[in-house]
């Protein structure tokens, strides 16, 4: 029995080995038999997180329809939701190959295990949070797609997020326009979007997660199931939305550090949001404390993932 084992166990060694060096050489999995145990388990948890991030979007923006300014703006807002509902449905399809039950997923699974970013957990309160929540976090998310739309070694993920991200380009560039109009209405608009801007941009700096000197899980770039690292991935949102900010006026913590050729932000991560004031203290704390602060949530994800998994949409909704 001790012989069959280690055999066994010599066997998918040998196997795993040349999956790394068949994705390392750049090849592309195209069927689930390709892949060995762990490879699938990487892919799987990617692609669940990702399913779940679409979803959150839902009860995320329903008091955005509710207040937007005009008729034009709630058509543009019910829009983007279409958009993420079908990426939340290109994704729980592909996850039904893997013996995932989408209908399960999305409507009979506690809300409290659905794995979503601290970033959506928070509601909008007014069309500016709506512009700045495209200019902010769909930015984040449509930086994390194009990486792994480009790097993916699982050809079928790959090919669907070419949709997801032409998409996802739309909402940014909205994103863009409503912080640039408001931008331009006059000193207290553009106060009141300074001050929502200082509550958004550290929660998009947490999008891509812990920094990599402390990130003990590599597997996703292990197995090219993306191409770049958190820290990389940060940079490349730094890069696009820091000059986007001191163009328009606003002012973010986080600068072009000239000796080191990036950007860099002006604190060190990890920091706490104080839940009561909604404001962010920017003194240091350690990755249990902020993981804690993560895995206890945003105060709209457990009533709005209820909400959508109970309520009845249909004309109430306009």
């Amino acid at each position: 029995m001790a012989q069959a084992a280690l055999a066994r166990e010599i066997t998918e060694e040998a196997t795993e080995i040349a999956l790394q060096t068949r994705v390392k050489a750049g090849a592309t999995l195209e069927d689930i038999s390709e892949m060995t145990p762990r490879y699938r388990d990487v892919l799987v948890a990617t692609m669940a997180i990702a399913a779940d991030l679409e979803i959150m979007t839902l009860p995320l923006d329903f008091d955005a329809i509710a207040f937007a300014p005009g008729i034009n703006d709630r058509i543009a807002i019910a829009s983007a939701l279409q958009d993420e509902m079908g990426h939340a449905q290109v994704m729980f399809r592909m996850l039904e190959d893997f013996g995932f039950d989408s209908y399960h997923q999305v409507f009979e699974r506690d809300p409290k295990n659905f794995k979503t970013f601290f970033l959506l957990e928070f509601g909008n309160l007014s069309p500016i949070d709506v512009g700045l929540g495209h200019l902010v976090g769909d930015q984040a998310g449509y930086i994390t797609t194009c990486d792994l739309e480009e790097n993916c070694s699982f050809g079928p993920y790959s090919r669907s997020l070419r949709k997801v991200n032409f998409e996802e380009n739309f909402h940014v560039k909205r994103g863009e326009y409503m912080v640039r109009h408001y931008m331009q209405q006059g000193p207290e608009i553009r106060k009141r979007v300074q001050e929502r801007m200082d509550f958004w941009f550290p929660l998009g700096a947490e999008w891509f997660g812990a920094t990599d000197d402390v990130k003990s899980r590599t597997d996703q770039l292990h197995y090219k199931i993306r191409g770049s690292s958190n820290d990389q991935l940060r940079q490349i949102w730094l890069q696009r939305l820091v000059p986007f900010c001191e163009q328009v006026g606003l002012k973010v913590p986080a600068h072009f550090d000239n000796e080191k050729g990036i950007y860099v932000l002006d604190y060190q991560m990890p920091i706490l949001l104080n839940m009561e004031t909604m404001k962010w203290d920017f003194r240091t704390v350690t990755w249990p404390e902020k993981l804690a602060q993560w895995k206890k949530g945003g105060p709209l994800k457990l009533p709005g993932l209820s909400r959508m998994q109970t309520e009845l949409w249909g004309q109430d909704l306009w």
